[in-house]
């Protein structure tokens, strides 16, 4: 495996296989014609404000390349699809891929934002829920709706990326975490639908979720509106098994306070009875949990030695939090991986990972997390 930016002159050359992250400024035409002159899939999505590498936080087209010996098998699927047939879509094309990969040791996904619980379903249809899911969702740089998701020739600003991946020799690991602290603000939705939480213990959730943060969203009770730099580090959060006896927290990012109700929307579903515990973030915290995120992939399996690559996924909103930082994001996670170890990653507008619980593997979707693969 080894990193390219797609600016080099060598750029895919003996490789089998390509993802590659970039922003929104780079064509789906430019990156067609590197397809289309090695002859081998590239796939991927747009990163919010640049593309994770070795060299530094970038913008860019940047790639991770499978190379013809390396013994990984590596099988994209690119499903166009909205809200209302995302799982169906998503299922026949998992279905489709496993003629070409029987079993794979996990799927990377990468969805355009706003069904991406659908797309899990499809994939668990399929599969069962014994197969991890990693990824992120697409983005762009002012959540205007730019992002996309591609493969070879063909970009799609509503779908979903699948990759199945499997070892033929080695392993790999996934891991999945928060990096935010629960505080001791808690109570049980008791009205949702979908990302819509009504009230929380009988009342209005945004007016619950304002006393919590000491009037966070206060000027918005009134009259509603976007509450995303009020709340990036304020998520909601809720326990999903522990790792190690250490609860695993599935965070939720409020999105909007609707005028009237009250009502707060974030970017995941929810179902009533769930109890929602108010998160806290911080800035060093943001910055230490990518080489927190690598360990929790390689210590939960027990696996020591030198990876052959990663593939980062960080949340968009957390950049945008510690920008002026996010070169130490980057230094963190080249440090914990090794020094000359090829990876590559996402700032994206939500994340998927799989949390291990009592019962088994749980793959879930959330916001402001990070998640990592770690290819041995």
């Amino acid at each position: 495996m080894k990193y390219v930016p797609l600016t080099s002159s060598e750029a895919l050359e003996g490789g089998k296989a390509a993802l590659c992250y970039t922003t929104v400024e780079v064509s789906q035409d430019e990156l067609t014609q590197v397809s289309k002159k090695y002859g081998i899939p590239l796939f991927g999505c747009t990163s919010f404000q640049g593309v994770f590498t070795p060299e530094g936080f970038l913008r860019g087209a940047h790639s991770l390349l499978w190379e013809k010996g390396d013994e990984v098998k590596v099988v994209p699927y690119l499903v166009e699809c909205g809200p209302d047939d995302a799982r169906m879509k998503v299922r026949e094309g998992v279905e489709r891929m496993l003629s070409e990969v029987s079993k794979p040791d996990l799927i990377l996904m990468h969805a355009t934002p706003g069904f991406e619980e659908r797309v899990i379903e499809g994939v668990e249809d399929v599969l069962g829920t014994g197969v991890p899911i990693y990824g992120g969702s697409a983005a762009d740089d002012d959540v205007s709706g730019k992002w996309r998701v591609f493969l070879n020739d063909v970009s799609t600003q509503s779908g979903a990326l699948l990759v199945a991946m499997k070892h033929e020799k080695g392993e790999i690991y996934g891991g999945f975490l928060g990096g935010y602290f629960p505080s001791d603000k808690r109570g049980r939705v008791t009205r949702c639908e979908g990302r819509v939480i009504y009230e929380i213990d009988g009342r209005p959730a945004a007016e619950v979720y304002n006393e919590w943060t000491g009037g966070a969203i206060g000027e918005y009770l009134e009259k509603g509106g976007v509450v995303l730099g009020a709340t990036t580090l304020r998520p909601l959060g809720r326990v999903i098994g522990d790792f190690k006896g250490i609860p695993q927290y599935l965070l939720s990012h409020p999105h909007m306070v609707f005028e009237g109700s009250r009502a707060l929307s974030c970017f995941t579903e929810f179902q009533e009875g769930d109890e929602v515990v108010l998160m806290e973030g911080f800035k060093t915290a943001l910055i230490d949990r990518t080489s927190h995120v690598y360990e929790r992939a390689v210590s939960f399996h027990r696996r020591k030695g030198t990876p052959r690559g990663g593939i980062l996924i960080y949340c968009g909103g957390c950049v945008g939090a510690v920008l002026d930082s996010v070169q130490e994001i980057n230094q963190k996670y080249r440090e914990s991986i090794g020094e000359g170890v090829p990876f590559i990653g996402a700032a994206t507008f939500g994340e998927e990972g799989c949390m291990y619980t009592k019962e088994g593997v749980d793959n879930r979707h959330g916001n402001l997390m990070t998640d990592t693969i770690v290819i041995m």
